[in-house]
């Protein structure tokens, strides 16, 4: 046997208990919600952290409703959950042998709960064709209203009934494989910004800060100077926090014995209730960091707890399969399949002095001496290269997105935000030096790369179906979006108008707009057109710095500002975070960083002499206008081009082919119905202007997908 908990309630026929037996189980914490009604247990089953909720319904809809507003701040973490027991209420009409009677409020509540907080019943999730599975019956009344409820992604063996003599409920039960999820690690430290709206907190640190201050001249650069206080503000507050939550325990084991004397002597119901909702608001604050994960979800809501969502599963690893095959499930195994993946992909840029180097050197050279670039004489870049000011880093900070995921300083955005007044003024000094002499403070050149899972794929195991996000120091971040903010203002003169992304005044649905009218022309006209659709294989991750920097310079980019991007990416570092374990650092010499605000610009910049090269070719296009039909639309990496005929997909083809060895993006490359060859896809058909695609699909040269549309639609 194992350890028991049990709540017993005041009331007859109440209570509820929580059993381990034969298993590996150690109790992190245990909460009470409600005596007799309700239960929270934390703990650690086979190395994996568990939350455990066990509920048994009051029969008032409106006490049941109050219950589950109870629990709802619980289900948001990132533990596996565990939520069962006897809700008192159906989700379903069918729920009911007879299924004529309609949901009640607290059945709407309990379903909106728990689909916003990823859960699942596993009973609807094994059953296809969810009817019957009763688990109460007196006479001729059958209900289901035992459940459990599961995180979507835990897998959960299929739920057995088996009826017992001694109550009207059936035995509910079903098999976890708790050891399925691999093991976490602890992490890097993150400040909890909730500590920020406390006055001794923010008193703590002012007073902190100006004695640093007093340090700022001792013959340290200002950069060293603040790579020393970052590291003691995080002492601080790691302190800080400490001490608060051992306060606020004591105090809340304080208003529990409190409670037990009350109702032992049968005191004062008021009494009672003041004292439970002491309790309710400490056990809130006590979870608010915990609950509110590090990224927004896409659900807003004004609760803060639902405004949080975040669903783990979508950055757990349980395994990756390495480049000979063998399939890694152990930690250090992971993080060796990432490293060795990331080297090859971010850590080999081009080569600077070899013949290869040359080679590739006049390869770029080549494909931007083909390109023609509009006249801007009206155009300054004065600003560009002026000194930062206190009111740039200022209203950075501010534009800063709250509840996300800081970088290896676990300094948050809200950490800046508070404290804005008293940090731009060093962060102008530290910026304009650091870009002055070339260089980044060693924090703001390293970040944690954190794999995402994608959408519809199937083969978990194969890491490049992950993608990689940077977590970057948002001291790093705000001066990112400040050289952002200066170079988008000519963004929208210099670059094509056919790119629509990371332009003011150019949205992804203007993109669409565009394709779609010229499908209609095309339509109207009796005309048929194919779209090439280039599918790029890690868009962001290949782009080679020398292409990118020669570019920016190609642009008219005054050679200052080209050096305080460089500076950006000069040193950079990077290491793997998966599953909470840290791996060792890998040297960044290509791509641009996901997750940095300057990176989709200069994406952007990096693909426009390709789009400009298409502008500038034979392909007949789609009319928009006499002097400009429309060749290509391109919202970052997503860019569909328009051809006619044979000739037209073969000059594509070459363009591709002069882009790639120039820049070291690569063309996705698919096995599908297409012949060999981008050419060979089409054929001619002697019917006047249209052309009928014969064979197509996927071309397994270059990666493109194309669709197309005729006189009588789609072939």
């Amino acid at each position: 046997m194992g350890p028991s908990y049990f709540s017993l309630a005041t009331e007859r026929y109440g209570g509820i208990a929580i059993l381990f037996k034969d298993v590996d189980v150690s109790i992190n914490r245990v909460i009470e919600l409600q005596k007799g009604r309700c239960v929270v247990l934390d703990v650690s089953m086979g190395r994996q952290p568990f939350r455990i909720i066990n509920i048994y319904g009051p029969q008032s809809k409106w006490e049941r409703k109050r219950l589950f507003i109870e629990i709802e701040p619980y289900l948001y973490t990132s533990q596996q959950i565990l939520f069962g027991g006897d809700f008192n209420t159906i989700t379903r009409p069918q729920d009911r042998r007879d299924a004529t009677q309609r949901l009640g409020y607290d059945s709407y509540f309990l379903n909106k709960m728990v689909s916003q907080a990823g859960l699942v019943d596993v009973y609807l999730h094994h059953t296809p064709n969810p009817t019957g599975g009763y688990t109460y019956h007196r006479g001729s009344c059958q209900s289901r209203i035992d459940r459990f409820f599961f995180k979507e992604n835990f897998p959960v063996a299929a739920p057995v009934l088996t009826p017992v003599e001694f109550s009207n409920h059936h035995i509910l039960s079903c098999e976890l494989n708790v050891y399925s999820t691999p093991p976490k690690g602890r992490g890097i430290w993150r400040l909890n910004s909730d500590l920020l709206v406390e006055q001794r907190v923010q008193q703590a640190f002012m007073e902190f800060f100006h004695d640093q201050m007093t340090l700022a001249d001792l013959g340290q650069t200002k950069s060293e100077w603040w790579e020393m206080v970052k590291a003691r503000t995080q002492r601080l507050f790691h302190n800080l926090a400490r001490n608060m939550q051992s306060s606020r325990y004591k105090m809340y084991l304080g208003l529990l014995g409190r409670l037990d004397i009350l109702i032992s002597q049968g005191g004062d119901p008021e009494d009672i209730a003041a004292v439970k909702n002491l309790m309710r608001s400490y056990q809130y604050d006590r979870y608010a960091s915990l609950v509110k994960e590090r990224d927004h979800g896409s659900y807003r809501s004004p609760d803060p707890y639902l405004s949080c969502k975040r669903k783990e599963g979508t950055k757990s690893i349980p395994s990756l399969r390495g480049t000979d095959g063998t399939l890694e499930e152990s930690p250090r195994g992971i993080l060796k399949v990432v490293r060795d993946y990331y080297i090859e992909l971010l850590g080999k840029g081009s080569p600077q002095c070899s013949e290869e180097g040359t080679s590739h050197g006049r390869r770029v050279d080549d494909f931007l001496s083909e390109l023609t670039l509009p006249e801007h004489s009206d155009l300054s870049f004065d600003e560009l290269v002026s000194k930062i000011t206190i009111e740039e880093v200022t209203e950075s900070i501010q534009q800063q997105n709250k509840c996300k995921s800081p970088g290896p300083d676990g300094l948050t955005a809200e950490f800046y935000q508070q404290f804005c007044d008293l940090l731009a003024p060093h962060l102008t000094e530290v910026f304009n030096e650091s870009l002055a002499q070339g260089l980044l403070p060693p924090s703001m050149r390293t970040s944690a790369l954190i794999l995402l899972s994608k959408p519809n794929v199937l083969d978990t195991a194969d890491v490049g179906n992950w993608r990689p996000i940077s977590l970057l120091n948002v001291d790093r971040k705000v001066l990112a979006k400040i050289l952002m903010k200066r170079v988008q203002g000519l963004a929208r003169r210099v670059l094509s108008t056919s790119q629509y992304c990371s332009i003011e005044g150019r949205t992804v649905f203007d993109a669409v707009f565009e394709v779609r009218e010229a499908l209609e022309k095309c339509r109207d006209g009796e005309r048929g057109i194919y779209l090439l659709a280039l599918d790029q294989s890690k868009a962001f991750d290949r782009v080679d710095h020398r292409y990118l920097w020669s570019v920016l310079r190609k642009y008219g980019l005054p050679g200052k500002f080209v050096n305080w991007i460089i500076t950006l990416y000069r040193g950079a570092e990077s290491f793997a975070l998966v599953n909470g374990w840290r791996g060792r650092t890998i040297r960044i010499q290509s791509g641009v960083r996901q997750g940095c605000p300057v990176s989709p610009l200069l994406y952007v910049f990096a693909v426009d002499p390709f789009i400009r090269r298409v502008e500038a070719g034979t392909l007949q296009g789609v009319a928009r206008a006499p002097e400009r039909p429309l060749r290509v639309v391109a919202y970052a990496d997503d860019i569909s081009i328009v051809v006619s005929n044979t000739r037209e997909a073969t000059e594509v083809d070459d363009l591709i082919l002069a882009y790639s060895a120039a820049s070291a993006s690569r063309v996705n490359s698919f096995s599908g119905a297409g012949r060999r060859g981008t050419s060979s896809l089409f054929q001619t058909v002697s019917r006047g202007p249209s052309l009928k695609l014969r064979s197509w699909g996927w071309c397994s040269d270059q990666g493109i997908w194309l669709s197309g549309t005729g006189p009588n639609g789609l072939p």
